[in-house]
């Protein structure tokens, strides 16, 4: 039977995450609350099409199996039509938790009488409680876990991993809570509301997230910043041809605030220089502009970094030529034949604001004999430097410096893999992209697994990650077939 009860409970939650801003309703969400995520239901569905989908074909048959008698049509109807629920499923729906404990939904009410008569047939299935009436709120429980409350105007699901003990007060509670007391009226839910996305999260950096904020403090390099002193909004955007993915990370206090702002000062905008350069065997590329006295220092603060400096630095003046970075710095990943065993090559340039270095080129030459290290000239400054077996090319020409792999390409013959991103990239400070095309998919997968992924990964363009502003950070996963929405297009 609890099987049963599960079935139709998942199946009236995609009924209602299928169908579907004004702060009345969510004023139900404490300002306290640890996790919001609010999702617009209606234009994620309207996006997948998910009416002419083949999942809507499964949902009708799994309410078949799941629904007892003549209510099968009533419930029909609510497929159909879930706005007959009672919901007004034109608003976004808020999931929140409370601590770590408490978890809350809630929604707008619409039609109060066509909640009444869902709530009825509900609990005709032996899914919820008959509503009882108090001060103007109607309360019960569905599957004898969660309590529901609601008004003309809100509807709220709450529930405690505790168990049910004072949930119901609770309920009530936060359904009489003033707009100050509520998530409603912080920066955390305006920040959340400043574009139309299908879905966005906020995470306080006190008790949750903090996985997830210290993955964001990494990104900007920032060892000072202290996760807990971090709030995070995070929202998830359906578009032609990709999904869009931004994290907008703020201080809660003005230190905070300053180093984040430090983290992003430190790079300027790309100026795109390297861009017509990258490979048509390009499988990662990676492009930023800085500074290279502060790149040396970020170098230096890992250590096995460190201690790869430490080990080149005996023959080579390393710091001496990061120091003189000034300006574009990119990094490319490629591989000829992505099926084969070889190891990918890889190239790096960057912009000199000097070559002073060179002039110390032939000392460098008689210093490494002392450490099993030669470097041969190959043209004017240009030189293969050999090393615990391995060769390397690297060379300056007017002021950009090249390092590489032996049997990297370093010019491009054609149009550049890039191009069409040119504009894109030169908006940010930061940008990342990995070629999903390029990826030998089969490595990472078995035979059977493949059978069901080959289709959806077949249409893989690229992963981005790119950053603009200070505390943001976007990651795009790009789509071949630019012209339809990306749901669609996996779902179908």
């Amino acid at each position: 039977m609890k099987k049963i009860h599960f079935i139709s409970m998942m199946a009236l939650a995609v009924m209602v995450l299928c169908s579907c801003s004004n702060k009345d309703y969510q004023k139900a969400i404490p300002a306290n609350a640890t996790l919001v995520v609010k999702m617009d239901v209606r234009s994620i569905s309207d996006k997948a099409e998910f009416k002419e989908s083949k999942y809507k074909m499964m949902l009708d048959g799994l309410l078949a199996t799941a629904v007892k008698g003549e209510d099968m049509k009533t419930v029909k109807k609510y497929v159909d039509d879930p706005q007959k629920m009672g919901f007004d499923l034109s608003t976004p729906l808020y999931f929140f938790m409370v601590g770590e404990e408490t978890v809350g939904l809630t929604l707008k009410t619409g039609d109060e009488g066509d909640l009444n008569d869902f709530l009825q047939v509900l609990n005709k299935q032996g899914l919820a409680s008959k509503p009882t009436e108090k001060d103007g709120l109607k309360c019960g429980t569905l599957m004898d876990e969660i309590t529901y409350t609601y008004d003309a105007n809100t509807f709220l699901l709450l529930a405690s991993l505790k168990g049910r003990e004072g949930v119901s007060n609770q309920a009530r509670e936060l359904m009489t809570l003033k707009e100050s007391d509520s998530f409603a009226s912080t920066e955390a839910f305006d920040r959340m509301n400043d574009d139309d996305n299908d879905v966005a999260t906020y995470l306080n950096g006190d008790v949750f997230g903090q996985d997830v904020l210290k993955e964001l403090k990494s990104m900007m390099s920032s060892n000072s910043l202290d996760p807990k002193d971090m709030d995070a909004v995070m929202t998830l955007n359906f578009e032609n041809g990709q999904a869009t993915f931004k994290a907008k990370v703020w201080g809660k206090n003005e230190k905070a605030q300053t180093l984040i702002d430090e983290a992003y000062d430190s790079f300027d905008n790309i100026e795109g220089k390297y861009i017509d350069r990258v490979s048509n065997d390009m499988l990662m590329w990676m492009g930023m502009n800085v500074k290279g006295e502060w790149l040396l220092n970020k170098m230096k603060e890992n250590q096995s970094t460190k201690e790869a400096l430490f080990v080149v630095e005996r023959a080579i003046d390393i710091e001496q030529m990061l120091r003189a970075v000034d300006g574009d710095l990119a990094f490319e990943l490629q591989m000829e034949d992505v099926m084969s065993k070889k190891e990918p090559e890889y190239i790096v340039y960057g912009t000199l604001k000097n070559s002073d270095f060179l002039a110390d080129v032939e000392d460098w030459k008689n210093t490494m004999k002392d450490y099993d290290m030669t470097m041969e000239e190959k043209g004017k400054n240009q030189y293969v430097l050999t090393m615990d077996d391995a060769s390397y090319k690297w060379g300056v020409q007017d002021n950009d410096i090249y390092f590489s792999s032996l049997n990297a390409v370093t010019k491009n013959e054609g149009k550049s893999p890039l191009a069409d991103n040119k504009d894109d990239i030169k908006k940010n400070k930061v940008y990342l992209y990995i070629n999903l095309a390029r990826i030998p998919w089969g490595e990472f997968f078995s035979k059977s697994e493949m059978n069901t992924l080959q289709e959806p990964l077949d249409k893989l363009q690229a992963l981005v990650i790119k950053g603009a502003l200070s505390g943001e950070v976007t990651l795009a996963v790009e789509l071949k077939d630019k012209n339809e929405n990306f749901l669609k297009q996996l779902l179908k």
